[in-house]
């Protein structure tokens, strides 16, 4: 049985698993600088070292899965800063990383490795995908194919499973998951969501007006084993569930992001502190195993300190498997 098989048999059995937390944001509070196309991919050939140590950190915190650092190193992130042609070994050194910190760190039990892949830098901030397109020698299919390129040098790396997250339109969700489900190994789907201010609608990506409910059987459509919802804040995330449980029947997890504004700043403001502190974090994560939510991890901003408490705060097990995690 491989490794995912064996995560798959006990998220059918109802299993907690706990994901590790932030890679960037926990890289930059360890001295790596973010760049805007390539977030903290660069640090794949600046600061290895400072990247294998941060997932042996996240393995000693008692996380059941450890990220690879490529959410933003597709051809098209690295390629504007003169690293296209490292692609290749940039991708298989993330995952060298990660197995490298998991073989020394986890000696007593098995840590998985999920293999990141997102639509980080298909859209700019404000832009939407037509004006980037002007400026852009990246095609639609070339976008694509680069997210296949990716997904494959990860699994030959040796990932145990991917991570398919994105955070823009639902058209670029679709590509990732497609870039996922080519490959032929498992993956898991992650909704980036918001509410607007003095609106209750739970919306999906930066930009987009889809509602997550009318696309969400859409996307899973697609493939994947298990829905997150993931990038967003604390409290939109539990509304995001609520919606998610309605509509999917499978596993399902949760990595929120702490909402910070100074994400994209070479190094972060120091004096800017999230609105919740790790405890409160486990108390909203215990609720979410509570109602059903199997997985549990953080996203940018909600680093080492907020999973560290997370094995003994959350229960074992959610009451009732939700189905077929694989």
């Amino acid at each position: 049985m491989s490794a995912y098989e064996t995560l798959a048999t006990r998220l059918d059995g109802g299993h907690v698993i706990i994901l590790d937390g932030a890679v960037g944001t926990q890289l930059q509070e360890m001295g790596v600088p973010i760049y805007h196309t390539a977030w903290a991919a660069t640090a794949l050939q600046s600061h290895p070292a400072t990247v294998q140590l941060m997932h042996e950190l996240y393995v000693k915190a008692g996380v059941d899965i450890i990220t690879t650092n490529t959410y933003a190193s597709a051809r098209h992130n690295l390629e504007p800063l003169g690293l296209g042609d490292l692609t290749g070994e940039l991708n298989r050194r993330a995952v060298l990383l990660a197995r490298a910190a998991r073989d020394g760190a986890a000696r007593d039990r098995p840590v998985l490795i999920a293999g990141s892949i997102s639509n980080f830098g298909m859209t700019t901030g404000g832009e939407d995908l037509a004006s980037l397109r002007q400026r852009s020698r990246f095609t639609d299919e070339q976008f694509q194919a680069n997210l296949r390129e990716q997904a494959e040098l990860l699994l030959e790396a040796g990932v145990d499973f991917l991570l398919a997250e994105s955070t823009g339109t639902n058209t670029h969700r679709k590509w990732v998951s497609d870039a996922c489900k080519a490959t032929g190994a498992p993956f898991w789907v992650g909704f980036k969501v918001r509410r607007e201010p003095g609106d209750v609608t739970v919306r999906t990506g930066y930009l987009s007006q889809d509602r997550l409910s009318d696309v969400l059987d859409d996307v899973m459509s697609h493939g994947g084993s298990v829905l997150s919802i993931f990038h967003s804040s604390v409290d939109d995330t539990t509304a995001a569930l609520e919606i998610a449980r309605q509509k999917w029947r499978g596993p399902l997890g949760a990595y929120p992001d702490a909402e910070r504004k100074d994400y994209m700043s070479p190094t972060r403001d120091r004096t800017v502190e999230n609105k919740i502190a790790p405890a409160q974090f486990a108390e909203r994560a215990r609720a979410w195993v509570e109602s059903g939510v199997q997985i549990i991890g953080g996203c940018c901003g909600y680093g080492l300190p907020y999973i560290r408490p997370l094995r003994d705060a959350l229960p074992k097990a959610i009451a009732s498997p939700r189905g077929r995690s694989a």
